[in-house]
């Protein structure tokens, strides 16, 4: 039995464009977070089709079609796929730029995918293949890309002032409409080749999926930084800032001390890292931020004292702070001048022996290297 050509144009048209966003959610590692408003955005991307129509045709009418394709489309598309964002951010799940870009991302695919739909009612069975190939290479790339930019611009001004909010969300949105319309003059342009074009898409969609990668390392040195100012060894920073090396390490501490307390470390360096970001992008409230706070210190008491400092001592460091003895020259903080005869100031381990009061499982050493 084949398969209906329309069903396969249609097919192509819509999951391509879905995998790519898929993978980008994954690489901005929020997907479960995420997912609710990444659903939102899509259908948001993917109703506004039918409102902008309307605007483009006008458009066409009055200014001509080629005015259309270069600007007005640019203009009233851009406008129309990123109206909803300002408000769909301003969720709690939406921390920093990166969620701001994925949800950009997913209302330019949801338009794209309509926009797909749309284009390929308009050809015969013959050339719909084609179409949807060159549709899913380069103009749903950059349609992607775009909205991408206006999301990352709303989502990084949290905190400041209303001004510098509306200056730099507008100057996003420009960003986007200058990068669509030199997308499409390409289109339009008798001497552009179909791979310029391809790559011209390649290179938006580049920007956004660059901008997501690019929280990946930033939110790890987010981490250490709020990790150290609030106290933290060096061995607790390498823990919990997402290094290379964390999931080998949850393994082996897991053989140690079962996966209750794996489980838990794990979401330790969620909630840190959660914390971390909430204080750097200024997303989170202060009730916020302390909740999680209060989250975290839970559950290093449920994975308990000899569990937390295994998990601190034996991680790859750098060899002057391996191990947890070797932070003990950092345990107290040095006291001002005129505090000398206050009590000293407990930091790092020490500071934490008082949250990390062990229930009577807790103070049952895990087997030792010998048994493992």
């Amino acid at each position: 039995m084949s398969l209906d050509i329309t069903t396969l144009e249609i097919a192509l048209a819509t999951l391509v464009p879905l995998a790519l966003l898929a993978v980008v959610v994954a690489l901005g590692r929020n997907a479960k977070r995420l997912a609710p408003l990444v659903l939102l955005s899509l259908l948001w991307g993917f109703a506004t089709t039918y409102i902008v129509i309307y605007a483009n045709d006008w458009w066409a009418a009055t200014y001509g079609l080629s005015s259309l394709i270069v600007l007005g489309a640019p203009i009233f598309e851009e406008i129309s796929k990123s109206f909803a964002l300002p408000f769909i951010s301003l969720s709690h799940r939406c921390q920093w730029f990166v969620d701001g870009a994925v949800l950009g991302l997913a209302a330019g695919t949801g338009f794209a995918i309509r926009e797909n739909w749309l284009y390929l009612e308009r050809v015969g069975p013959d050339e719909g293949i084609g179409l949807a190939l060159a549709r899913v290479s380069s103009t749903n790339l950059m349609h992607a890309g775009c909205t991408a930019i206006v999301g990352a611009a709303i989502v990084v001004t949290a905190g400041r002032t209303w001004y510098q909010r509306l200056g730099i969300g507008l100057g996003g949105l420009l960003v986007a409409i200058t990068l669509h319309s030199s997308f499409n003059r390409l289109t339009e342009a008798e001497n552009s080749s179909a791979l310029l074009i391809t790559l011209t898409g390649v290179m938006v969609f580049a920007i956004a999926a660059g901008i997501v990668a690019f929280g990946m390392p930033l939110s790890s040195r987010w981490v250490r930084q709020d990790l150290q100012s609030h106290g933290a060894s060096a061995s607790e920073q390498a823990a919990l800032g997402g290094g290379s090396s964390v999931a080998e390490l949850l393994d082996h501490f897991e053989a140690r001390y079962g996966a209750d307390a794996a489980e838990k470390a794990e979401q330790l360096v969620s909630v840190q890292r959660e914390i971390a970001i909430g204080r750097k992008a200024g997303r989170a409230s202060d009730a916020e931020i302390a909740a999680l706070v209060e989250k975290a210190d839970e559950l290093r008491r449920g994975i308990g004292l000899f569990a937390m400092m295994w998990l601190r001592s034996h991680l790859p460091v750098d060899t002057a702070t391996v191990g947890m003895w070797a932070d003990l020259s950092h345990s107290v903080d040095d006291a001002p001048t005129e505090l000398h005869d206050a009590a000293p100031i407990a930091s790092g381990m020490w500071a934490r022996l008082g949250e990390l009061a062990p229930s009577n499982d807790a103070l049952q050493p895990g087997p030792s290297d010998d048994e493992v």
